[in-house]
């Protein structure tokens, strides 16, 4: 299945490593961003093609990055909204847009509406709206839940929230619901909504849209070559394979027959990266600054919140230290290959 992430990255740069590590575990076909701070030159997580605004205003808080081989088409968007598009063709074509909508930035039911015309349908609008309202999960009520209600309400839109928590107020100790997803009536019934569990060294969850199995076409099937049966390969190869196979294509298509009858399959992510310099200290750091998260949010004290923040700053410092190990190594190993 395919999937869409958004995600108020609270500065591309300040958490590019963490996207990295995102990229690499859920290779998702688009991921929406907000509040990037973005500037023109800005390269991309490898693997991956960057699309924001440039040259005017507003620019660089919301971006799409969208995986390499997944084809798309970029919408020049005519708005005064921080926003980013495309059309891309999953198994089924679909528009996505990434919104970001300041706290305290005016925002009518015009300005909405100028934007989401310009969508091609279906699509689907995800970001932070910095909007409370119950009717997603949020226990505040503001003005501006009233203009996307309404909105949504005249447009037949459908919002996608399960009700989930997205944001962390860190200084009050309080959460609320202000990330949406918004989409056509007819992807509506396709898509499912869900936070992740972890902040990721953000102070918005992570969410992840599923798109329902008719959209997918991008895994691959791949040999477990760890569950082989090499007798039984050996035995259909001397069985098939003899001097009279010279075709290089037929010797492919037999040799390819006896590994499909010996050898089961397993479903891989089509063109994984591998991250080089996560190690085992990097899986531990992450996995105690997500213990310290679940015991704030369970109890709210100032001690456990200190403790939080700490094993924030040392799972970035962590991570940020063995990159930059593998990354001399590979200086120095260059230099010597250079140098022979």
């Amino acid at each position: 299945m395919d999937t869409v992430v958004q995600w108020n990255i609270r500065g591309f740069r300040n958490n590019f490593e963490e996207l990295k590590l995102l990229l690499n575990r859920s290779q998702s076909a688009v991921v929406a961003l907000q509040k990037c701070r973005l500037g023109e030159g800005q390269l991309p997580p490898r693997g991956y093609t960057l699309l924001f605004p440039q040259g005017g205003s507003p620019g660089g808080e919301a971006a799409l990055l969208i995986r390499n081989g997944t084809r798309f088409s970029e919408i020049d968007l005519k708005t005064g909204l921080h926003a980013a598009a495309a059309t891309i063709s999953l198994e089924k074509t679909l528009t996505v847009c990434s919104l970001y909508l300041p706290p305290n930035s005016r925002v009518s039911k015009l300005s909405l509406a100028e934007l989401f015309e310009q969508l091609p349908k279906p699509f689907l609008v995800v970001g932070d709206f910095n909007a409370h309202s119950p009717a997603w999960g949020d226990s505040r009520r503001d003005g501006r839940r009233r203009v996307l209600e309404e909105f949504t309400a005249e447009n037949d839109l459908i919002i996608l929230n399960s009700g989930e928590q997205t944001f962390v107020h860190s200084a009050y100790h309080s959460t609320s619901a202000i990330d949406l997803a918004v989409a056509s009536p007819s992807i509506a019934a396709e898509c499912f909504w869900a936070a992740h569990s972890d902040l990721c060294g953000s102070d918005h969850f992570l969410i992840f849209l599923i798109l329902s199995s008719h959209f997918n076409g991008n895994t691959n099937t791949t040999f477990n070559f760890k569950k082989a049966d090499w007798n039984r390969f050996g035995d259909l190869c001397k069985l098939s394979l003899d001097d009279s196979v010279a075709d290089i294509e037929l010797f492919t298509s037999k040799l390819l027959d006896a590994a499909r009858a010996s050898i089961p399959f397993h479903k891989g992510t089509k063109n994984k990266t591998r991250v080089p310099w996560f190690t085992q200290e990097c899986r531990q750091a992450l996995r105690e600054r997500k213990k310290a998260q679940r015991k704030y949010f369970k109890t709210p004290s100032f001690e456990n919140f200190v403790n939080f923040t700490k094993q924030k700053a040392k799972a970035k410092f962590v991570i940020y230290k063995f990159q930059e190990t593998v990354l001399e190594d590979i200086c120095i190993l260059f230099k010597f290959q250079y140098f022979l």
